[in-house]
């Protein structure tokens, strides 16, 4: 006799949006500084494509639609990158309590210092440094100020 075991678990999403304005002139200042073909002549042109949905990935609103309907979901959290600045001990903690994990002081201490902007900010890996110049000028860096405007 076989006997199978059925194992079904939810996977558990953690999506962080950010609020249009910065995910605009964010992703205006890295297209600006790609080498490909197709680049916006200012800051207004890229708005317009912005708007129109005719931007790398799509419409941001669309996609941000679709995070949205999901947010009921017991498997999926969605967080803005704005609270996560303003609150990073809290945010981490709300993780933690989603992903069903408990964390020493001395361990949330480490998250938190490792996950600062500042310590992704010098991470190699994190800011693109590895991408050819045939792609990106030599300036180009993923993570640039980090911050949010109100």
């Amino acid at each position: 006799m076989k006997i199978q075991f059925w194992c079904h678990t939810l996977s558990q999403v953690i999506y962080i949006m950010r609020n249009p304005k910065d995910v605009l002139v964010s992703a205006y200042y890295h297209w600006s500084m790609t080498k490909l073909p197709k680049k916006p002549e200012s800051l207004d042109q890229y708005f317009q494509w912005f708007l129109q949905g005719h931007v790398p990935y799509g419409s941001w609103f669309e996609h941000i639609r679709g995070w949205m309907s999901m947010r009921d979901r017991e498997n999926v959290l969605l967080l803005s990158y704005e609270e996560l600045q303003k609150d990073p001990r809290s945010t981490i903690e709300e993780i933690c309590q989603f992903l069903g994990k408990k964390l020493n002081p001395e361990e949330l201490d480490s998250v938190l210092k490792n996950s600062s902007f500042h310590v992704m900010k010098e991470n190699k890996m994190s800011n693109s440094e590895t991408l050819p110049e045939t792609y990106v000028d030599k300036e180009f860096k993923i993570t640039r100020k980090g911050i949010y405007e109100d």
